[in-house]
């Protein structure tokens, strides 16, 4: 029985359906690093980001946040002071910068002078940032999933810790977004892909089909509104299908329909997926229950200035990275994705942290100096640390999780970025600037394809998207990503 037990015929086990299951002992050969019919573990990639910059404005200290020591045993300053559990298994990658428009043309793989945005298209694709708010190149994360993410339910997740933008004067325009697929369309400008915000919802998706073992009444109850709910949206699939070709129809509205009907059939997919099977590692998180209460936004006096209230700008993100984080952990480790972007905060984050930090601002004033008992870099750092404390919790997750001969943090690539560093900001030729792409720096964790951990790698002249592509190497992804090439290769064994 056991050399028929294999991963290719579980698949293919139940009435001929697509099956997504974890790794069990028994599909694996007796080194633990490949399936027993020499099928290797999967690799998983995830992307996270920070709405922040590393450095306060007028600060001469860049940041609190890169090492002293170049190397193993590298110091922990405060910004990174959370990630002592795990520090073995996370490098830090320093001295990285995004080229600027310096009052000229954008130059390859950088962005234009005005920060805010400007640095989302070369971040996160490596492609000089376009004249609005969005990315002019397919995003790594989108890039990996199309080669590995195999059968699994969900090509990829998208989740996005911070509620609202939380100013009520004016939107997010796009810095509430960090995954931007391939568009089939003629006008070929990536599409963002809209994150999921509610914990609950993305609770839902992932585990509303997640049915007990053993437990026939249930099984069958589920598998009767699975199939009632697909073919609601086989018939939306169909209309859709008519009004796409519909001659009277502009080019912008076709768009918007491909990209709806997309949507949906990557819905049907996700319904019709068989839910995989419980193991010891591969479990039902409970249940979050009700979304945290969304807070108020903020306004503007009679001045035209923003106000701020520590009662407003606040939506329980700390429940909700907590949320996010266990869902993320379960996901790749019940093999319904092999890919994630969480973004924590958005860009020109304006969320309160004086319920994280006791800092009466939001965490884009910060920066700013705007909170006058807490200023500077030691200040900014503070926040940071708070992502920091989640990526960490992320992280001990996967290495405490069993898979193989390992843990599952063995076949994992994560990589943090934050949105700036601390230096020249080229729009106002102020020095020591929160708007600043100078003094970058990322961190990057995780085993996959011999990454190294528990380094200080000083990568001078480097780009964050170097940081990436090393990542998008390690989960055997080949190549470089937009206009930028090469990995870093001290964080490569």
């Amino acid at each position: 029985m056991a050399k028929r037990f294999t991963r290719r015929t579980m698949l293919r086990g139940v009435g001929g359906a697509a099956i997504t299951l974890p790794a069990l002992e028994i599909m694996f050969d007796r080194h633990g690093t490949s399936y027993a019919q020499s099928t290797p573990i999967p690799k998983r990639y995830v992307v996270c980001f920070g709405g922040q910059s590393l450095g306060g404005d007028g600060d001469p200290l860049h940041n609190d946040y890169v090492p002293n020591t170049v190397g193993a045993n590298y110091d922990l300053k405060s910004a990174l002071a959370p990630l002592a559990p795990v520090q073995a298994d996370v490098s830090v990658v320093s001295g990285l910068s995004i080229p600027t428009a310096n009052g000229g043309a954008v130059p390859s793989a950088g962005r234009r002078d005005d920060f805010h945005v400007s640095s989302l298209s070369p971040l996160l694709s490596g492609v000089r940032s376009p004249s609005d708010t969005s990315s002019a190149g397919v995003t790594s994360d989108q890039l990996v999933a199309t080669a590995i993410a195999g059968s699994t339910p969900f090509k990829s997740l998208v989740y996005r810790v911070q509620a609202e933008w939380y100013l009520g004067v004016s939107a997010a325009y796009g810095r509430d977004m960090i995954s931007y697929k391939a568009n089939t369309s003629a006008s070929g400008k990536p599409l963002a892909i809209q994150p999921t915000v509610s914990p609950k919802m993305a609770f839902d998706a992932l585990f509303n089909n997640f049915t007990p073992p053993n437990d026939a009444a249930a099984a069958a109850k589920q598998d009767f509104l699975l199939r009632s709910r697909k073919s609601v949206l086989d018939l939306v699939g169909a209309n859709l299908q008519k009004l796409t070709s519909n001659p009277k129809l502009g080019t912008a509205d076709q768009q918007r329909l491909t990209r709806h009907f997309d949507e949906i059939r990557d819905l049907e997919r996700q319904i019709s997926a068989v839910p995989p099977t419980s193991t010891a590692t591969c479990q039902k998180p409970p249940n979050p229950g009700t979304d945290p209460a969304l807070g108020g936004n903020q306004g503007i006096d009679a001045a035209g200035e923003n106000t701020y209230t520590t009662n407003l700008g606040y939506s329980g993100e700390e429940e909700r990275a907590k949320i996010f984080c266990d869902l993320v952990h379960m996901a790749v480790t019940c093999d319904l994705t092999r890919v994630v972007s969480l973004q924590f905060t958005m860009f020109q984050s304006h969320m309160n942290v004086f319920p994280l930090t006791g800092q009466k601002c939001d965490l884009h004033e910060l920066g700013h100096n705007g909170d006058p008992a807490s200023k500077g870099t030691l200040a900014v750092s503070k926040m940071i640390a708070w992502h920091m404390k989640h990526f960490a919790y992320l992280i001990a997750k996967l290495r405490d999780t069993s898979e193989g001969a390992g843990s599952l943090l063995d076949n994992v690539a994560l990589v943090f970025l934050h949105e700036g560093g601390h230096g020249l900001d080229t729009a106002t030729a102020k020095t020591n600037s929160t708007h600043s792409t100078e003094n970058m720096a990322a961190l990057i964790a995780g085993r996959a394809g011999g990454l190294k951990g528990g380094l200080h790698v000083a990568a001078t002249g480097k780009h964050p998207a170097n940081v990436l592509i090393t990542a998008m190497n390690a989960v055997g992804v080949p190549g470089g990503l937009g206009e930028v090439s090469g990995n870093i290769p001290a964080l490569l064994g």
